[in-house]
């Protein structure tokens, strides 16, 4: 399952030399990120989950270290920080301490990533009530399902858009043909949501290559 049985899906590092700012796609997941500055001072914080991709100011001379968590982990923040606070070593070890996973959470996903349906037929493949979904989603990972599947559809979309493949891997180019593979109910309506998740047009995205190389990284 990978690193931490899972929780763990990837550890990216940052050392940027000059003062920017860095564009951060929503992903679905939260990072555990521990910055040191050039004096030695440390600082720890959990990233939440964001609807729309982030404009966020870097400053120079610092190491950056990310613990990617996998989407739906269930994170015990105050006591995470409160421990790493008091060492800051062994960050993976503390993660593994205080994560954990839910098994109907992570049931229902995978279910919605794999299916891009409705929350309806999503209830009904998993074998419950759409409340009983909408509610155990909302509990366990802090957002609706609403938002799981339109994430989801995005990003898979978005990386259609830029490959030129449909969910079939046959050439599908059109941001038309794109639309209709994914489940929009028309062209308009694809591009507003790539505006509202990315902030930018299909076309701009298709050269965004920052905002690309995030579709590539470990995510929903």
């Amino acid at each position: 399952m990978g690193m931490n049985e899972g929780k763990v899906i990837d550890v990216w590092h940052a050392a940027p030399m000059h003062a920017g700012t860095v564009f951060v796609v929503p992903d679905g997941c939260r990072d555990v990120i521990v910055t040191r500055n050039n004096i030695g001072v440390v600082d720890v914080h959990v990233s939440p989950l964001f609807h729309t991709t982030l404009a966020i100011d870097i400053q120079p001379h610092q190491q950056l270290t990310g613990y990617r968590l996998q989407a739906g982990t269930v994170l015990d923040e105050d006591a995470l920080l409160a421990a790493l606070a008091a060492d800051e070593h062994d960050v993976e070890g503390k993660i593994a301490t205080f994560a954990s996973s839910n098994g109907n959470l992570t049931e229902a996903l995978s279910c919605m990533s794999q299916r891009l349906g409705s929350v309806a037929s999503i209830a009904a493949e998993l074998g419950v009530s759409e409340r009983t979904l909408q509610r155990h989603v909302q509990q366990h990972s802090g957002k609706s399902p609403l938002f799981w599947l339109r994430l989801a559809r995005i990003r898979q979309s978005a990386l259609a858009l830029v490959t030129g493949n449909s969910l079939g891997n046959t050439p599908s180019l059109s941001v038309c043909d794109i639309a209709f593979e994914f489940g929009f109910s028309d062209q308009a309506h694809f591009c507003r949501e790539i505006k509202h998740w990315f902030g930018v047009t299909p076309e701009q995205l298709k050269i965004r290559q920052d905002l690309i190389d995030q579709l590539y990284q470990a995510g929903y």
